[in-house]
């Protein structure tokens, strides 16, 4: 049996392409991890965060208080502002 004693080890059957198949396979495993974590935190939108989101609309809210802007224009930037998480 000098086959098995000859060619015994890492990629024996594929010549010098297993470690590539199996490289290939964790680059492969590492995306679909990645993608499934992007997915659950929702990291993938591309708009603006919460955190944006009340922070315009404080800034709306004191331009108002103060005058700057009359109510029609606050509603109106309100309205838009708040019409974003929708689309």
């Amino acid at each position: 049996m000098p086959f098995f004693n000859e060619h015994w080890g890492m990629g024996a059957g594929f010549g010098g392409f297993g470690l590539i198949f199996m490289l290939l396979g964790v680059v492969v495993m590492a995306l679909v991890v990645f993608a499934i974590l992007r997915l659950l935190t929702g990291s993938n939108r591309p708009g603006p965060t919460d955190r944006e989101d009340r922070r315009a609309l404080s800034i709306l809210e004191k331009r108002f208080a103060n005058g700057e802007i009359d109510e029609a224009e606050y509603n109106e930037r309100r309205r838009i502002l708040e019409g974003r998480d929708r689309s």
